[in-house]
């Protein structure tokens, strides 16, 4: 037997058997009635399925039910999901109005070559120390008059003042951008959606555990001791059985490939 036909076995093997432990997790775990997950905890001695199980469900509705009570309270939730998002396209187009306007305060100021080197020196402030018997004084002098004239600013300390005030609004209204783009959604909509979430949650739990039941399936170790060992319906036990006979297959094949 050549490596090339070994892998397509394991392959088509392990396909199977993937199939086989989902329709027997399924079939050990049909839905989450108490008797149901009492008995398929006894048939797999699987612990995730002991009674702490139904605490942590409860525990997971009765969050979800209490964010619906708190967003309930909060005074935006009397507008409608339309009204809010009105609302926050409103101010969105305003931000962006606000940030426009300064825009070309700061365009000016950092399209000048030597504006960022007047800024390190604090010229128009008292740190600026460059004597003026230097070239530097009368090149940064010059630099500023420019940019003054560009701006319409009556000296420098003025234009630096302003520079700085458009940069810190700019700042605060990115800030508030991005907590318009990345905040929770409004109140009501948000009551909407985690009411659908509690709908959905017990299929939403019981996919869950059927996931982990056919993973802890196909890793093996006690649970399939203990499902050989359980009196199982006759159906259920031909499944077992099936699903067992492809583990041992494909274990046989593994090792003929590490042998090869």
């Amino acid at each position: 037997m050549t490596n090339h036909w070994l892998r397509d076995q394991i392959s088509r093997v392990e396909d199977l058997l993937r199939q086989e432990t989902q329709e027997l997790a399924l079939r050990l775990l049909p839905s989450l009635d108490p008797e149901v997950v009492r008995q398929t905890q006894q048939r797999t001695g699987l612990s995730f399925l002991g009674p702490v199980l139904f605490e942590l469900l409860a525990a997971e509705r009765a969050h979800i039910e209490s964010r619906r009570q708190h967003l309930e309270s909060l005074p935006e939730f009397g507008r409608s999901v339309s009204e809010s998002q009105r609302l926050a396209q409103t101010e969105l187009r305003r931000i962006r109005e606000h940030q426009a306007a300064l825009v070309p305060l700061i365009r000016e100021c950092h399209g000048h070559p030597r504006f960022a080197h007047l800024l390190k020196l604090g010229y128009g402030t008292g740190r600026y120390a460059t004597p003026f018997w230097r070239l530097s004084f009368y090149a940064d002098r010059k630099a500023a008059t420019e940019l003054c004239q560009r701006t319409g600013k009556k000296n420098f300390a003025a234009l630096l003042r302003d520079y700085e005030a458009a940069i810190d609004s700019y700042e605060t209204l990115n800030g508030r951008l991005d907590d318009l783009r990345s905040g929770p959604p409004p109140p009501r909509l948000e009551w909407e959606q985690r009411g659908r979430q509690l709908e959905e949650l017990a299929a939403s739990q019981l996919l869950t555990l059927q996931t982990r039941l056919q993973l802890a399936l196909l890793k093996g170790g006690p649970i399939w001791t203990n499902l050989e060992k359980s009196t199982l319906e006759a159906e259920l036990a031909r499944l077992v059985q099936s699903t067992g006979l492809l583990r041992d297959q494909l274990e046989e094949l593994r090792s003929q490939r590490g042998g090869s």
